[in-house]
């Protein structure tokens, strides 16, 4: 085998069936159909032929579609991975151009530009919003809440660098949905790569420490046990068109994608200990492990905090 190809390239190279279909007693058919001669036969060894490439291919698409190889419970890299698509074209024309962050992960708030082609007449007025879906689950996440088209992006005539700043609860592919005055104008699809599950950072605000990120999201850590609950005060910094909302946290654990809702309240509360607003809440995880925490408000992810749950 060769040293500079993976042990799985390797492995493809083999029937990925668990036993030979092409058997012995289908080898002696085949002979007895053959000696009788004639050219039915023929026919039959090509269907018999046919046959058993239909098998293999439909067993090939089974196999593209679950995304990975599996034999003898070890799992192979992807057929066909999902790819990226950018822009989005409607009767060969091009409306939208989106342009992540390089290092765009989920977990965390990073920054796109959305380059709209329509003439700004076309556009202002209307009401935008993007909604997030994750093609894996279905999971689906408002990223730019609803608001009006006022004016054009700074130096240009148009909406060519609309920008926004979106954080995603899991990685994957997802589909952008951008929709104007509540119907769907375009959509593109992006891949979230694999967030950091390291414990996060405490910083301190006013006269107290947070854990969190600082300047965007925090909460005063009682720590966490498993299935016990505990008060723990939330801190958010930012405009108020982007705290106005019902307020939510949500909680993901390390190596799963199911969320969980672990709190939920009405609109948060004033300012507090250096942040624009705060919010007391209760919660509780129900398993120990690295669990990450997700705050939303008016439906969209803030930031995401990880912590470590600990046994009872």
């Amino acid at each position: 085998m060769d040293r500079n190809k993976p042990d799985w390239a390797e492995e493809l190279r083999q029937s990925p069936f668990g036993s030979s279909h092409f058997t012995e007693e289908l080898k002696v058919s085949i002979r007895k159909k053959v000696k009788s001669g004639g050219s039915k036969p023929v026919r039959r060894i090509g269907a018999v032929v046919m046959a058993a490439g239909a098998v293999f291919f439909a067993a090939l698409l089974f196999m593209a579609a679950e995304g990975a190889w599996f034999r003898g419970g070890k799992a192979l890299p992807p057929l066909m991975p999902m790819e990226q698509r950018q822009a989005y074209n409607e009767r060969n024309k091009l409306l939208l151009e989106v342009f992540p962050d390089p290092e765009l992960k989920a977990g965390a708030s990073y920054g796109y530009i959305f380059s709209f082609k329509a003439p700004f007449e076309e556009l202002k007025g209307k009401e935008l919003s993007i909604d997030a879906v994750h093609l894996e689950t279905g999971l689906t996440d408002r990223a730019v809440k609803p608001h009006l088209i006022e004016a054009s992006s700074s130096g240009y005539e148009g909406l060519e660098r609309y920008t926004a700043f979106i954080a995603l609860p899991l990685p994957g592919a997802w589909r952008y949905d951008v929709s104007l005055d509540g119907e769907k104008y375009a959509d593109v699809v992006l891949q979230a790569g694999e967030p950091s599950w390291e414990v996060s950072d405490a910083f301190e605000s006013g006269n107290v420490e947070l854990t969190g990120v600082e300047g965007k999201a925090g909460f005063i850590d009682a720590g966490f046990i498993a299935g016990k609950a505990n008060k723990y005060m939330w801190h958010f910094w930012g405009e108020d068109a982007l705290l106005d909302g019902k307020f939510i946290v949500k909680a993901v654990k390390q190596g799963e994608e199911k969320l969980i809702e672990v709190f939920h309240a009405g609109s948060l509360g004033g300012a507090n200990n250096g942040a624009d607003r705060h919010m007391p809440s209760s919660m509780s995880l129900p398993e120990p492990g690295i669990w990450r925490l997700l705050p939303y408000v008016d439906g969209k992810l803030m930031e995401s905090i990880v912590v470590e749950v600990k046994e009872k």
